[in-house]
């Protein structure tokens, strides 16, 4: 969400005065001095030193600037900087560098990006054991691990502001016994977006972990409870990890089938408990 602001520039009257120090410098003041928010400022110099920075390129926020709120934070650019490629993660304005795939990456979200695929999988694994010790159980085993790049998971879509993209997949097959309904065999793919952020990269994890348990346990679950479980999952792991901001995405997600199927899932799971959620997803209730 981004917003334009205005600052009033000359709202600073200069005052005669006798004896009074400088806010900022704390210079004496004998003669004209500028008062701004029940500040005494003795120059334009000082006033300047009190104004907002530009969140990229620290200058004076002294006129016109967009507000960025992004994780519950909110962010300040000037209008030059505030036009600038947009981080494939935090979708913050950025000069940082360009990935391989045109993917922009700023500098903070870079500092953790995870591209080892040795260190992804390790993390995986990490995940996958946490989402099973919150849900009791495990899912289908060792599901097969690897990280992808931005075509491989979005065949045939360019990167471009604005657009979405699947940062996640989890793919399942099974077979079963026509007369009794028990499972023979099962194969379980989870893929992951290479170059995510960290803290990015544990929710995706958490989200496809819960796929990879719900399709063990449950069959024939609506989309709304399959992706709701799967961002709920998601959220609680977030929250194990210190990162709860993270969870204003799905709190605030217009999606009928991911923010709606978010909310419908954490409220049911709020009012009857985790156990509850799960046995209804696995049909027990």
């Amino acid at each position: 969400m981004r917003r334009s602001v205005w600052i009033l520039l000359f709202g600073l009257l200069p005052i005669v005065a006798q004896a009074l120090s400088c806010s900022v410098c704390g210079r004496e003041i004998r003669g004209q001095y500028l008062r701004s928010e029940g500040r005494i400022l003795c120059s334009p110099e000082c006033w300047e030193k009190i104004l907002p920075r530009c969140s990229l390129c620290d200058a004076p926020l002294a006129g016109r600037y967009v507000k960025f709120v992004t994780g519950g934070r909110e962010r300040l650019y000037c209008l030059k900087c505030s036009e600038l490629p947009r981080c494939f993660s935090c979708d913050l304005p950025t000069n940082g560098a360009s990935l391989p795939d045109g993917r922009k990456l700023c500098p903070e979200c870079a500092a953790t990006a995870v591209r080892d695929p040795g260190r992804a999988e390790a993390l995986y694994r990490r995940i996958e054991n946490e989402v099973s010790g919150i849900l009791g159980s495990r899912g289908c085993g060792r599901a097969r691990f690897g990280l992808c790049s931005l075509a491989e998971l979005n065949p045939g879509r360019g990167v471009a502001d604005g657009k979405k993209f699947e940062l996640g997949q989890c793919r399942y097959e099974r077979q079963s016994r026509s007369d009794t309904g028990k499972i023979v065999s099962e194969k379980c793919t989870v893929r992951i977006l290479d170059s995510l952020p960290a803290a990015q990269f544990i929710e995706v994890a958490a989200h496809e972990a819960a796929h990879e348990w719900l399709n063990h346990h449950a069959e024939h679950v609506p989309a709304q409870w399959n992706e709701g479980f799967a961002e709920y999952v998601a959220s609680l792991v977030n929250s194990r990890h210190g990162n709860d901001a993270r969870n204003r995405r799905m709190e605030e997600n217009s999606d009928p089938v991911y923010g709606d199927g978010f909310r419908l899932v954490r409220d049911y799971a709020r009012r009857y408990g985790l156990p509850a959620l799960l046995e209804k997803l696995e049909g027990k209730r």
